[in-house]
């Protein structure tokens, strides 16, 4: 039973890597690659197993032919959606740099290495400012929280000085506020 679980999912797995409508896979490339993962299959349990998988809501589709081809079809996001969100990632002012990569290397998961290529591309939005820390986001994600539960915040105001330190305004007094919403506004929160 073990090893049927771990033929399926790796079979779903290279079906959502290495397919998509423009590139779908023969039961041939399917035991290629599961022989490569050291499994020993056969083209009927591997046929069971892609069934399994519809069956379990994974739409894979299949090009009746000699041979059949396979292939993922409908995803999480579609290419153009996936496009858009990475575009939005890349020009986002807030993300620091080393969140942008990250960011885009989860996007560009979700969709087949075929589709992958077509998500690394070149975006001018001038030069945004970036922030030097993972701190803008975290912040802004507090404050959402803080919306949808009713609470209140704390913070203090600071600003950096030229030997880039932090110093505080105001004797470092704490001020409270109960935030209601947040606006998007010229790229910035």
């Amino acid at each position: 039973m073990a090893e049927k679980k771990s033929r399926i999912l790796t079979v779903k797995r290279f079906l959502e890597q290495h397919t998509d409508e423009a590139h779908p896979v023969t039961m041939t490339d399917i035991l290629a690659h599961l022989d490569a993962e050291g499994i020993t299959a056969s083209r009927k349990p591997v046929a069971q197993d892609i069934e399994e998988l519809a069956a379990s809501g994974v739409d894979v589709v299949c090009n009746p032919g000699n041979p059949n081809e396979y292939f993922i079809g409908d995803r999480h996001f579609e290419l153009p959606e996936l496009k858009l969100l990475v575009d939005a990632v890349r020009a986002s002012r807030f993300i620091p740099p080393r969140k942008v990569v990250a960011l885009i290397g989860k996007l560009t998961a979700m969709a087949s290495h075929h589709q992958a290529d077509e998500l690394r591309r070149s975006l001018y939005s001038g030069k945004p400012a970036r922030p030097i820390g993972d701190k803008a986001y975290i912040t802004v994600d507090l404050l959402h929280m803080a919306i949808n539960t009713g609470k209140q915040i704390t913070c203090k105001y600071f600003e950096w000085n030229a030997d880039k330190k932090k110093v505080y305004k105001h004797r470092r007094q704490d001020y409270h506020f109960s935030p209601y919403g947040l606006i998007w506004n010229n790229d910035r929160y």
